[in-house]
């Protein structure tokens, strides 16, 4: 009989979801930041949500390979119990 076992928590069975959020936060903030009035030009609004496109799914995938594991790892790991 196998041990019952719980249900990952989200952002542990899906850490990579979190590219769209940080990508939106980002923008978000970046937004914001305009809107209260901070002088930044269309390049400078371009270039900078240019960065947040290339550096939010390079942070995630260093944070979600963390939280994941390959099939043979995962047997590795249950057969030595």
């Amino acid at each position: 009989m196998s041990e019952p076992t719980t249900p990952p928590a989200s952002e542990a069975s899906e850490p990579l979801v979190t590219v769209g959020t940080i990508t939106a936060g980002a923008t978000a903030v970046i937004a914001t930041t305009i809107a209260f009035g901070v002088p930044l030009s269309t390049d400078q609004r371009t270039a900078l949500l240019g960065l947040v496109a290339v550096f939010a799914p390079l942070v995630v995938a260093m944070i979600g390979r963390g939280r994941v594991y390959s099939p043979a790892t995962v047997a590795r790991l249950l057969g030595r119990r």
